[in-house]
Order: C-alpha cells, then sequence, then structure tokens
C-alpha cells in the first residue's frame, strides 16, 4: 500500500503555516492592489505616450502584462522558501526530539516513505500551493487594476487584461520557473533532511557551519574560492540557465521613465533544452539522490535526539 499521499496530507495536518503563511501573502497583495486601486495615481498620458511610440507594441503588451504578473509571485516564493527551509529543518529533528519517533517506526511505514514524504511535501506540494495562491492572487489583482483602468480609459481596456494571450504566457512561465527552481534546489532540501535526521541540537547551525568551514578551509589551504562559487551557483544559478538572456535590450519598453522588459514569444524567454541538458541539474540531482539515500539510512538507525 502506498502510503506517501496519506503521509503528506498528515504534514498539512501538523503545520498549519502551511495555509497560513500564503493566506496572509495573499491578503496584503489583495489589500495593496485594493487601496492602489482607489488612492494610487495612474499615469494614464504616459502610459498612452509609451503605447503611442511602439506601433507593434498592441500584440506585445498582453506578453508585457503577463511577465507584470508573474510578479505577483515573488513575496509568495520569498516567504514559503522560509517556511520550506525551516520545516525540512524540523521535520525529522521534531520527531527526535519529543520522541514520536518512536510511535512513526510501530506503524506500518517505512523509513523511506518518512522521508520521502518529507521531501514530498516541500519539492511537490508546497510548490504546487505557491502556484495556485499566486495565479489566484494575481486574478484577483488583475480584477481590481481593470475595474480601476476601465473607470480611467473606458471599457476597451478589458480585453487586453483579459486576453488569453495574457494568462497562458503567465501560468506557463509560473509553472516552469517554479519546476525549474524546486529541480534545481533538490541537493539544499536533501542537505537539510540530512542535518534534520542526524543533528544533536541546533540543526541550524549544523546546516550553515559544515558549508561555511569547507569555504574557509579552501580559502585558508588553496587561496581559491570554488566551493563558494558552486554554492552560490546552486543558490541563484539556476535562472543563467533555464531562462534565455537572448532578448536582451531589443525586447524592452519605457514608460514613465522606466524601462520594462517584455517579449513577444515565450521562446525568448524560456530556454528548457538548455536547462534540463546542463550538468548542473543533473549533477545536483546525484548529490540530492545521495543525501536522501544517507537521511534514510540515518533515520533508521538513530531514533531519539
Amino acid at each position: 500500500m502506498n502510503h506517501l499521499p496519506l503521509l503528506v496530507r498528515r504534514e498539512f495536518w501538523e503545520h498549519r503555516a502551511f495555509l497560513i503563511a500564503p493566506a496572509v501573502v495573499a491578503a496584503f497583495l489583495v489589500l495593496g492592489a485594493f487601496f492602489a486601486g482607489i488612492f494610487g495615481d495612474v499615469h494614464i498620458d504616459e502610459l498612452r505616450q509609451g503605447l503611442m511610440s511602439h506601433p507593434d507594441l498592441a500584440n506585445k503588451a498582453p506578453k508585457a502584462l503577463a511577465a507584470a504578473l508573474g510578479t505577483v509571485t515573488f513575496p509568495f516564493v520569498i516567504v514559503m522558501g522560509v517556511v520550506i527551509v525551516f520545516y525540512l529543518l524540523d521535520s525529522l529533528y521534531a520527531d527526535r526530539r519529543d520522541r514520536t519517533v518512536l510511535f512513526w517506526k510501530s506503524l506500518p511505514v517505512s523509513d523511506q516513505e518518512t522521508v520521502l514524504s518529507k521531501l514530498a511535501t516541500a519539492a511537490v506540494a508546497l510548490p504546487a500551493l505557491i502556484f495556485v495562491g499566486a495565479l489566484l492572487t494575481s486574478i484577483v489583482v488583475a480584477l481590481i487594476a481593470s475595474v480601476r483602468l476601465s473607470w480611467e480609459v473606458g471599457s476597451e481596456i478589458l480585453p487586453l487584461v483579459w486576453n488569453p494571450g495574457v494568462w497562458f504566457p503567465a501560468i506557463v512561465l509560473l509553472a516552469y520557473m517554479l519546476v525549474a527552481a524546486v529541480l534545481w534546489y533538490l541537493p539544499i532540501f536533501g542537505w537539510l533532511l540530512l542535518v534534520s535526521a542526524s543533528a544533536g541540537r541546533a540543526v541550524m547551525l549544523w546546516a550553515a557551519l559544515p558549508p561555511l568551514g569547507l569555504m574557509f578551509l579552501e580559502e585558508m589551504i588553496f587561496d581559491t574560492g570554488h566551493f563558494a562559487n558552486l554554492l552560490v551557483d546552486r543558490f541563484v544559478g539556476w535562472t543563467d540557465v533555464a531562462l534565455s538572456s537572448s532578448a536582451n535590450g531589443e525586447h524592452t519598453m519605457t514608460i514613465d521613465g522606466e524601462r520594462i522588459p517584455f517579449s513577444s514569444h515565450l521562446g525568448d524567454i524560456l530556454s528548457p533544452a538548455a536547462y534540463f541538458t546542463s550538468t548542473g541539474l543533473w549533477l545536483g540531482l546525484i548529490v540530492a539522490g545521495g543525501l536522501i539515500w544517507a537521511t534514510v539510512l540515518v533515520r533508521r538507525h538513530r531514533s531519539e535526539v
């Protein structure tokens, strides 16, 4: 019998922050959009001037708006990223600290299923929650914006805001970036789980000190920073591989003195072939597999703090 779905559901029962955190983010964004819609200034003249200065912008504006809607996702990613880090560090450690691990080991649930359920919660369930929360919030924010803009410039703005050409690229871009980020961060998830399964106390320090120690030793002994560069690439390097920079400056527009990037095709933004064939991705997946395997072994032989 596959216990994984039930185990993931158990994680949501025990961690209310999974639902509270995105709800709070969504509430702040919607309230911000609401008050901006009432009291904010709409630079209609600058917007019209920007549109008139680009005769072909009518076809490209939906993609620009799609990219703008994608920025709604950023607060969700930041908040849920913090939630995921603390959850992974505490997920296996808490069971040993309060000795409920003895209860769970008495059930017909293997250590492998337990570890994989924690990983599935962080790498699948929570990113899916981010996706749904960001998408629903974007719809509400767009509704508020369309009401304000239609009040200012008329109902002709509504087909632009609610054009499927706006929403489809936004949904595809959001889903692709979440998948790419999660796959790239799997080694970090594996490391946090291993620390959670093995640390006797101060899991945060045990998660941070070994990498920092390796960086310090490399700098002292070899006077190089290869490990530090490797860590930086693991945290932020996925965007250079997953997203294309071929569009560059030619795909920009200026409105009210600000340059806004946009593209008329998703192919100008996404680079899935380069990402899914990159060495960094596959080496990271191999390392993640080794860390998860080590976590299962540690979980099997270490029951209490």
